[in-house]
Parts: C-alpha cells; sequence; structure tokens
C-alpha cells in the first residue's frame, strides 16, 4: 500500500498513477468502502468497482493540469479537498470539477469519497 502520510503526497500519488494506468496502485488511495461519482450516472461504491470504472477510461486518458485543491480540515483525520482538473484524451481536453473527502487511516490519507464532473 502507497505511503501517503500528508495529504499533498495523496494528491501527487494520485496523479502519479493515474497516469500510469496502476489501477490496483490507484485503488489503494481508496478506502475499501469509498463511493464514487464519476463521469456515468451511476454511484460506485468499493474498491473493485472504482477499479472497474478507472479500468473502462481509454488509454490516452491522462491529468494535464492537477492543481493542488483547496483543503478544508473537518478533523485531525477528516479533509475535505475540491479543485479544478484537466483531463485530456490524447489532445482532447476534458476539464473537471473534483471533489474528495478524505481520512487519515493508520497514518495516510485514503479517499472516502470522489465526486467528479464535467465543467461546462
Amino acid at each position: 500500500m502507497s505511503d501517503t502520510p500528508t495529504i499533498e503526497a495523496l494528491h501527487k500519488r494520485w496523479i502519479d498513477v493515474f497516469n500510469s494506468h496502476d489501477l490496483d496502485a490507484h485503488v489503494a488511495l481508496y478506502t475499501e468502502d469509498a463511493m464514487m461519482f464519476g463521469a456515468i450516472p451511476d454511484l460506485v461504491i468499493g474498491r473493485d468497482a472504482i477499479k472497474t470504472y478507472f479500468g473502462g477510461r481509454g488509454p490516452k486518458v491522462h491529468v494535464a493540469k492537477y492543481p493542488f485543491p483547496t483543503v478544508v480540515m473537518l478533523r485531525d483525520d477528516v479533509a475535505a479537498t475540491a479543485t479544478h482538473v484537466d483531463f485530456a484524451d490524447g489532445d482532447t481536453p476534458m476539464p473537471y470539477r473534483l471533489t474528495w473527502m478524505l481520512v487519515k487511516q493508520d497514518g495516510n490519507w485514503r479517499i472516502a469519497q470522489h465526486h467528479g464532473s464535467p465543467r461546462g
């Protein structure tokens, strides 16, 4: 499992594994029971379902720009984040809004809730 002792480390690691298409490393950044709304209308729950979701993206989909998000600390071990992310499919831009609810488990930050929606 990836060491992500800070939110900054989680952010960087998420970009790295997203762009490498390493699905096992990617879903390890989520809690076992994480919930996610992505580019499909269905709510995806759990690492296996999240892995299937991200496994369905095209081979050229990558993070083009993902500035560090605004972070609101709700407790020492719970945080909410929000930012704009620019994904791309090859050269085709895919601008999104992205929010995460993060929890710290065993010294590492994990994504418990993920919401991404296209910016229009």
